[in-house]
């Protein structure tokens, strides 16, 4: 299963550039995300990820944290990773985005 991004649309490098006052909209998206996620997906729990400059692995300079639907044994830190096909990709989104759609509501 793949995973999503939470992205600012301003720029800002990494989390020790972010103010303050926005922390809680992106902890909001993840949770918001998680949920839909597990509802979606019928996952059995999310991992989150983010890395911060050149010895935290940061390879993109713009802040993005990823959130990972969680299977037992899914082999996600060593396992191989799978493509999906376009069509299964959308359909996927689609579902997620009605799921987080419904919980803004």
């Amino acid at each position: 299963m793949g995973h999503c991004l939470v992205i600012p649309r301003r720029h800002y490098e990494n989390v020790l550039d972010i103010p303050d006052e926005l922390g809680s909209d992106f902890f909001r998206a993840a949770r918001r995300l998680a949920h839909a996620m597990r509802d979606v997906f019928g996952c059995d729990g999310i991992s989150t990820r983010q890395h911060n400059g050149p010895a935290g692995n940061q390879d993109v300079w713009h802040y993005h944290l990823h959130v990972f639907p969680r299977f037992t044994g899914d082999g996600l830190y060593g396992g191989p990773k799978l493509a999906y096909d376009p069509e299964e990709r959308m359909a996927l989104a689609a579902r997620l985005r009605a799921a987080l759609l419904s919980l803004m509501r």
